[in-house]
């Protein structure tokens, strides 16, 4: 169940990026659906989950506890941080219109892939 939770994370990490302006920090506002990809490493399973962008701040908007840190930029720009217990996914990519993509990475399992997101 570790796997599960961390792969949550990194998932969530997928919406995250620099801190946005106000004059333009809801440009990639509403809910996203991630779709996350295991590459290499401990983590072989691939997970399906919902973000939150609120004035270029992402949570995650699903059931488990997961504290999902970060933004999405007025660039696009994607920077966040998933966390859940012990067990933390940094993500990082691009945003255009209502999809994005990228990047994400596991220190413990040391694991790493990629991310697929779509406004819904």
């Amino acid at each position: 169940m570790g796997r599960l939770h961390l792969s949550l994370a990194a998932l969530a990490l997928i919406a995250a990026a620099v801190p946005a302006h106000a004059d333009n920090a809801k440009r990639f506002d509403g809910t996203w659906s991630i779709r996350t990809s295991a590459e290499t490493g401990d983590c072989n399973k691939n997970y399906d989950f919902k973000l939150s962008v609120k004035g270029g701040k992402v949570a995650y908007a699903g059931f488990w506890p997961v504290k999902a840190t970060g933004g999405i930029n007025k660039l696009g720009a994607v920077r966040m941080t998933l966390a859940h217990g012990h067990h933390k996914v940094s993500a990082a990519g691009l945003a255009e219109g209502d999809q994005a993509s990228g990047d994400w990475t596991s220190p413990n399992p040391k694991c790493s892939g990629s991310w697929f997101a779509k406004r819904i």
